[in-house]
């Protein structure tokens, strides 16, 4: 086997993900089965024990980083101390006034050295880099699809702010000086270009999303070229790019030392996020490769800064970052074979060599989406159908975009230059426009952005790569495409016929008062509630999921306030009578009840109801319905069997006894299929105390 770093990193990277996603005692037989593996293969094909060997050693240093370093921590779960706290940069603000919510690392703890990192929603402070002292209680992070993400960040621990607040001197480090320099360019960036590519330039450029437009992300998200807003491995390489003259040039290896600085300190502007560091250790393991006159391989490299990252966080893997960017590698490694067999098979023949030039851009783009789909469907993302084209399109307008904003700021330091930064910002606005109409025209191709079912398409996408798998085994690898074809428009096929008159109920929006969103056979009914915040959060989640504008927007708002809805029918209830009724989507009942401020909805799937409401309502007749979806306060003439909520710790929880609660800290919901069954997603069963 080649590339047996590669091969042992991969093992490495994914035994750590499946530890972290596993219950421990299925990683126990696990382990005894990976052990029987090494032995096995390494009497037969020592090669094949490899990336099995990788595995054991990735679960083993699980085992060991969880009892070391995790479980101390844990273990400070449910205690109230004083600490001595530093504001970390992901700080942003909370939904109190004069509060943060974010990160913070603990320096000490009743007194006593420290050096943890904690969740909190809420916490008194202005930016990053302050320091102060207060005291919090300690709890465990909730069990939830963030959990996982937040401990590869080092986070294991989330905290309540309980008061005694005390400034501090600020904060010396080098990261949060590196911050404040972010902060400082990304201002000058404002300054000299428009609304909406400001945001644009410093998201690709410096990390700094928080110009960016709702509607500009969701364009490049549709457009599947969201990862060029997120700075990672591309972004690296096109910048130390600039500074490579080849080794025939005299001082090249001064240059390679040159390149290696710029790196790091790319990496620690941008605040080091997991796809950064995967590119800047590939990068360091090439550079080195360079200057010592050594051939460097992308997969052998990839796999040395599994191991590295893995070292240092054992929860790292089950990062999306560092999972996109890792698989984005393997598929850009696949169509790079596929390149060389290709040239190889044409030979000498000129058209079949050109032919080969010009589909190498198209095949990486397809290979690196394909490889990266099942990660974006594991965390219940869209997919693009226009993504290969859209990379084609806009992909090599990057580097431009980067250059020319590293020029503006370089000229907007000297004042002498001032006309050249108006001319560079000239150039760079036209250029960002161009870059953005195209993303936009891709974005609003039907079918553009398209919602797969997440263990459906996972279960497909498995038996595909198990039948690539066999095919390459029997060397038969030319007729797995055939094969591979006629599976997938099966799946397809009966994946329409399964989810034919499927209904989807999801809360979207703000926990405390989220919106209910209806789909069906790609069309949407939104229960509204809330404000602008609700509406952008309801319009993302629809993104992918119908090819239209909701059929139905019912406010169910006291006091409506001019929203910009897009929906084909708006029912305002202040205006409603008392009682309404009418049929929607196909073939399900919406009832709709008014009563003074007051006002609810009551939607009938087959023989089970789901009420949405605002505010308490009074009925002439109590009224039973199967769930209620996350009331701001009770009704006593409303009587749910189940109640589905976001909030915490909402008011109500008491008046709920005799009901069933069910909690989901992001977007929970219901999958129904008419006078079947009823299945919960994304909330788990909640005791009342």
């Amino acid at each position: 086997m080649k590339r047996k770093l590669g091969w042992f990193g991969l093992g490495f990277a994914g035994a750590e993900l499946a530890a972290a996603k596993l219950p421990p005692l299925v990683c126990v037989p696990a382990a005894a089965f990976l052990v029987w593996l090494v032995f096995w293969n390494h009497t037969r094909h020592r090669d094949r024990a490899i990336p099995a060997l990788g595995a054991l050693c990735g679960l083993a240093w699980f085992f060991v980083f969880s009892l070391v370093w995790v479980q101390p921590v844990r273990a400070l779960a449910g205690l109230t101390v004083r600490c001595t706290a530093v504001i970390e940069t992901d700080a942003e603000a909370s939904y109190s006034d004069s509060r943060l919510r974010g990160t913070l690392l603990l320096t000490e703890i009743d007194g006593k050295p420290a050096h943890i990192r904690v969740q909190c929603a809420s916490f008194p402070g202005e930016a990053a880099g302050e320091r102060f002292s207060a005291t919090f209680t300690l709890r465990e992070l909730p069990d939830n699809k963030y959990r996982l993400s937040r401990n590869s960040k080092g986070v294991y621990l989330q905290a309540e702010y309980q008061g005694g607040y005390r400034a501090l001197d600020a904060s010396r480090g080098v990261r949060f000086a590196l911050y404040r320099l972010r902060g400082r360019w990304s201002a000058i960036l404002r300054r000299w270009l428009p609304k909406r590519l400001d945001g644009m330039e410093a998201a690709m450029l410096l990390a700094d999303k928080s110009r960016l437009d709702d509607t500009t992300q969701q364009a490049f998200r549709t457009a599947g070229v969201s990862h060029l807003l997120a700075v990672s491995g591309l972004h690296l390489a096109l910048l130390c790019g600039l500074l490579g003259f080849g080794r025939r040039w005299k001082f090249y290896k001064p240059l390679i030392i040159l390149r290696g600085a710029v790196a790091l300190f790319y990496v620690l502007l941008t605040g080091a996020p997991v796809s950064v560091l995967r590119a800047g250790s590939v990068l360091a393991v090439a550079l080195a490769g360079d200057f010592l006159l050594l051939p460097v391989d992308l997969l052998t490299s990839t796999g040395f800064a599994a191991v590295l990252l893995g070292l240092q966080n054992a929860y790292a893997p089950c990062d999306i970052g560092f999972q996109l960017s890792f698989c984005a590698v393997l598929g850009v490694q696949a169509a790079a074979v596929l390149t060389r067999q290709e040239t190889q098979a044409a030979g000498e023949n000129a058209p079949l060599q050109t032919l080969c030039r010009l589909a190498e851009p198209i095949q990486t783009a397809a290979l690196a989406s394909l490889a990266t789909l099942p990660v974006l469907v594991a965390h219940g993302m869209a997919a693009s159908l226009v993504g290969i084209l859209c990379n084609l399109l806009v992909v090599w307008m990057l580097q431009p975009a980067l250059q020319l904003g590293i020029l503006l700021l370089v000229l907007s330091a000297v004042p002498l230059l001032l006309p050249l930064v108006n001319l560079v910002g000239l150039v760079l606005s036209l250029w960002l426009r161009l870059m953005l109409w195209l993303v936009e025209r891709c974005a609003a191709m039907p079918f553009a952005s398209v919602y797969l079912p997440q263990r459906y398409t996972l279960f497909v996408l498995a038996v595909l790569g198990t039948l690539a798998v066999c095919f390459w085994h029997a060397r038969r690898l030319r007729l797995y495409l055939p094969a591979a074809a006629l599976c997938t428009a099966v799946a397809v096929g009966m994946g329409i016929w399964m989810q034919r008159d499927v209904v989807q109920l999801t809360l979207v929006g703000s926990s405390g008062n989220p919106c209910v969103v209806c789909v069906q056979n790609g069309k949407a009914v939104v229960l509204f509630r809330g404000g602008e915040s609700n509406l952008t959060a309801v319009n993302n989640f629809l993104a992918g999921r119908t090819r239209e504008a909701p059929e139905l927007l019912v406010d169910l708002r006291a006091k409506p306030t001019q929203l910009d809805f897009t929906a084909a029918e708006i029912v305002t209830m202040k205006n409603e009578p008392e009682f309404a009724a009418r049929t929607v989507l196909d073939g399900l009942t919406l009832d709709l009840y008014h009563n003074k401020s007051t006002s609810l909805a009551v939607l009938g799937v087959g023989n089970r109801h789901i009420a949405a409401g605002a505010g308490s309502i009074e009925l002439a007749e109590p009224l039973c319905v199967d769930v209620l979806c996350a009331p701001g306060s009770w009704s006593e003439t409303v009587r749910p069997d189940a109640v589905l909520y976001t909030s915490a710790s909402p008011r109500w929880l008491v008046q709920a006894e005799g009901c069933e609660l069910y909690y989901g800290e992001d977007t929970p919901g219901l999958t129904l299929r008419p006078d079947r069954s009823m299945i919960w997603e994304e909330a788990q069963t909640v005791a009342v105390q």
